[in-house]
């Protein structure tokens, strides 16, 4: 029975984890960016955890052409495949739920990865995007006008029915039938789109719906986004191999198990039967778990 207890506290504490790293969440951080911090104060339109979340995997699902039914069934697949291999390796059910739980966020790295080469070609164009966008806005101190001519524009010589919709045509869509707090809809673009330089552009429209004069800011952030494109392509590159690479460590972290199965039957007991060797299991599962998320953080290209 304690055994079970301590096993349940061992997935409260995988799982917690997993969301912390997962949302980026820090409990010790305590300083907080003077500008970022007014800004917020203007607005205080800063989206909510459970809606980025939920324009996160939007986004996913756009870029890689993926369905939640689908993501659903890649999630269970998942973990009915992790519970089997976790049977198959360590021959306890104990042991097999954790390596289910731990491997339940493969197929989030999966889409991650895939929507590299679609991130790609949307910030491709995403440059001259933001310096229309900049340009009209400059004209017109409009936001809402300034993004509407970008989306016209765009769409004038394309049929209704082969036009595939951006953030940029939901972002009008959003303010003009959804909320029409301006604020609000640019943290939603700005978290539909994974770009740094993109990010600190839609920062400072916010600023600049309260300050006009802080208009002709947006002009150096485009010319630095330019300044720093051609380090996409290599990125992409080093992500994919990091990935290869950690993948081939984990399969042979893990491949030691069975191979003490054949080779010393009473370690192999001692692994998978002792209460310390289980221990040792979980944190082994833990350490790969943590280590995948690590990964997906640091492949992710500077200027995203």
């Amino acid at each position: 029975m304690n055994s079970i207890y301590l096993f349940l506290v061992l997935v409260f504490l995988l799982i917690s984890l997993a969301l912390f790293l997962l949302l980026k969440l820090d409990p010790l951080k305590v300083e907080q960016n003077p500008l970022k911090k007014r800004r917020l104060y203007l607005t205080g339109t800063k989206l909510k955890i459970t809606e980025r979340i939920s324009i996160r995997f939007q986004t996913l699902f756009r870029q890689t052409r993926c369905t939640r039914k689908k993501f659903l069934v890649m999630v269970l697949v998942s973990a009915l495949g992790g519970f089997m291999a976790g049977i198959l390796l360590f021959g306890s059910a104990e042991l097999a739920s954790v390596m289910a739980i731990c491997v339940i966020p493969a197929p989030y790295f999966y889409l991650t990865v895939k929507s590299s080469g679609a991130a790609r070609e949307e910030i491709e164009g995403l440059e001259n995007t933001m310096s229309i966008i900049t340009n009209a806005y400059a004209g017109n101190d409009d936001i809402i006008k300034a993004v509407e001519l970008y989306v016209e524009e765009k769409n004038r010589y394309i049929p209704v029915h082969l036009r595939t919709p951006t953030p940029f045509d939901e972002f009008i869509s959003e303010i003009r039938l959804i909320n029409p707090n301006v604020e609000h809809g640019l943290y939603r673009l700005e978290a539909k789109i994974k770009n740094r330089y993109f990010a600190e552009w839609v920062k400072t429209l916010i600023l600049c719906h309260h300050d006009r004069r802080l208009k002709f800011a947006l002009f150096p952030i485009i010319k630095a986004m330019n300044d720093a494109k051609s380090m996409q392509i290599e990125s992409d590159g080093m992500m994919v191999r990091v990935w290869r690479d950690y993948l081939m460590t984990a399969g042979l972290m893990f491949s030691i198990i069975p191979m003490m199965r054949f080779s010393n039957a009473e370690w192999f007991s001692i692994l998978t039967k002792t209460t310390i060797g289980k221990l040792l299991i979980v944190l082994m599962l833990v350490t790969a778990l943590a280590t995948a998320f690590y990964v997906m953080k640091a492949t992710k290209p500077s200027n995203r």
